[in-house]
């Protein structure tokens, strides 16, 4: 199930389905399997669960051999997989849809645990030396399953990083109404169905094409905004050839009739205001900017990012306040329920559900044989769509610190995350960054070279490439719209970049300057991933930025803030760079 998971999520997912595991009306693995409830700290469950049957078979062996104080964390174990195979067979039936044939038989499994623990006879009370072996050997196979999982995965993903630049733009025209068009499908539960386009569609690409991406999503959801970017990319390289169609599918029963729980409180009202920026001829600069900023979807926020975009706000609110629009929304989502869809993102090419990887250059090579080539043709059409040139090396002589005016703000800040010598701060590449820092730490290490810690706006700014300016008047500059790139080196996350997203005991931070990608238009490296950065002017506005090297991939940038502990707080993961007026 690992193995299916990683090649359908992050491979070419041109595998087939698994083996024992024929989709039905009731049964879907490839989608329950690869849903956003299929992963935990971007690993598969399945994962953990090859962890656990390893090393419960290692614990059996052990108690067969005489340790019998072992038996209690059996039946604990069976305890704890048979609570959880209830919620996630709840999970699958319930907001997916679907069930796994294979997930009911780890379910199985699951439950087989306890009972046989529990017929094995009354344990004993576990000892201290009892508990840490079964927490040693728990740890040691957990290790190996993640670290062969993470191997697969890097496999999977190398040599798809980014599309080349200078691809074909597409040719759309918003204000122009896609032509109504329909054809039959096979659609989720592999019943066949109508997939119709209407002019009220979002469109990009060739309206003429022979090739027809569609996309179903939610402005709300994480995977949407993980598949938004590959598609983006697809795009590029395909515009002349493909039409690309976005239908909304927002997981709200208050526009969705066809979904049963509440899960994006902010997906209909995200929707509406799209549809409406789209009557302007504005829908993709506003999903894009809803997506970048997918942290703040409030109607305030959805206003700023219409008026970013380019409409008349008049027009907008007016739009918003009329009833047709919704109307729009309701039809994208019943045409979504006749096609059995069940979450989001689904994309459809050429009426058939697209069930590959999400990379950009899994869908070109589905989009390669949909225009007619082989798939070995496809394969090699797409790889060339994509470079790996490489980032160059850091100058020698690149400044310890750089002077940087953006709008009406001007600042010193160092170009690398911080060091210390000698109880002071300092700034070059290749230097050990210092951890274990508390705010107060950190300021002193400042002022002993002369500097100070950085304000959050002076961070912020230097991160994102702008200056960041406070748009709700909350205090803080990393809780509101996004004024420039999400990520130092552009607003999509990229694999590798910078040190983020590295979970395991094997991984602590790395040298400064050690990734020469992980900087901007700025020039200033690493803030984000590697460690957190302590900034603010007192011990009331500290707050940790940027991420560590666990910090998930989509979480570690400009605008992470994590103020949940106090000035006095350090760890493995706290660090800091300084400023200067």
């Amino acid at each position: 199930m690992t193995w299916h998971h990683e090649r359908q999520a992050y491979g070419n997912g041109t595998d087939g389905p698994l083996v024992g595991c024929e989709a039905s009306a009731t049964v879907n693995c490839d989608l329950v399997n690869t849903s956003e409830w299929s992963e935990l700290l971007g690993i598969p469950l399945a994962t953990f669960g090859a962890a656990t049957y390893l090393a419960l078979i290692i614990l059996t062996l052990l108690v067969l051999r005489g340790r019998s104080g072992l038996l209690g964390v059996l039946v604990v174990a069976g305890v704890g997989a048979t609570i959880l195979s209830g919620v996630l067979f709840y999970v699958s039936k319930v907001q997916l849809g679907f069930v796994c044939s294979w997930c009911l038989r780890m379910y199985a499994v699951n439950v087989s645990i306890l009972v046989l623990s529990l017929l094995a006879g009354r344990p004993p009370r576990p000892s201290g030396q009892t508990l840490a072996t079964a927490a040693g050997i728990g740890a040691a196979v957990l290790a190996l399953a993640v670290g062969a999982q993470n191997l697969h995965r890097r496999s999977l993903l190398s040599g798809t990083s980014a599309l080349a630049v200078g691809g074909k733009a597409s040719s759309s025209d918003e204000k122009v109404a896609l032509p109504a068009r329909s054809y039959e499908v096979i659609n989720e539960d592999n019943v066949p169905a109508t997939m119709s386009l209407k002019p009220t569609d979002a469109w990009k690409g060739n309206p003429r094409a022979k090739v027809v991406l569609v996309e179903f999503a939610d402005l709300e959801c994480g995977f949407c905004k993980r598949a938004s970017t590959e598609l983006k990319r697809v795009v590029e390289s395909y515009g002349d050839r493909v039409l690309f169609v976005f239908k909304h599918f927002p997981l709200d029963p208050a526009c969705n009739p066809v979904v049963k729980n509440k899960k994006h409180p902010f997906a209909c009202a995200a929707a509406l205001a799209g549809r409406c920026a789209q009557e302007q001829g504005k829908f993709w600069p506003f999903h894009d900017l809803a997506y970048k900023n997918q942290h703040q979807l409030g109607s305030a926020n959805l206003k700023q990012y219409a008026q970013q975009a380019g409409v008349d706000l008049a027009k907008f609110e007016a739009c918003l306040a009329a009833g047709q629009p919704n109307q729009d929304i309701r039809a994208d989502a019943e045409l979504g329920g006749k096609l059995a869809i069940h979450g989001t993102p689904r994309i459809f090419i050429n009426g058939k559900v697209y069930r590959g990887g999400n990379s950009a250059e899994a869908i070109a090579r589905v989009l390669e044989e949909a225009l007619g080539h082989s798939p070995a043709e496809a394969v090699s059409a797409a790889s060339v769509l994509y470079t790996d040139a490489g980032v160059p090396e850091i100058r020698a002589d690149v400044p310890a610190t750089r002077t940087l005016k953006l709008g009406a703000l001007q600042f010193g800040i160092d170009t690398f995350e911080a060091s210390l010598d000698g109880g002071a701060a300092l700034s070059g590449k290749h230097l050990v960054p210092a951890t274990r820092m508390s705010w107060y730490a950190a300021r002193d290490a400042c002022a002993a070279a002369g500097k100070r810690l950085c304000t959050e706006q002076e961070w912020v700014s230097a991160c994102q490439g702008a200056e960041a300016k406070d748009d709700n008047r909350s205090g803080s500059f990393a809780d509101d719209m996004i004024e420039g790139t999400a990520y130092p080196y552009g607003d999509d996350h990229e694999k590798d970049r910078c040190w983020d997203d590295k979970v395991g005991d094997g991984f602590r931070p790395v040298y400064t300057g050690e990734l020469p990608g992980c900087a901007g238009a700025t020039g200033v490296f690493d803030l984000t991933g590697n460690v957190e950065e302590w900034v603010g002017e007192s011990p009331e506005r500290a707050a940790l930025m940027g991420g560590a090297w666990d910090t998930k991939d989509d979480h570690a940038r400009c605008y992470r803030r994590n103020e949940q502990f106090g000035a006095g707080y350090s760890s493995p993961r706290s660090g800091f760079r300084c400023c200067a007026n």
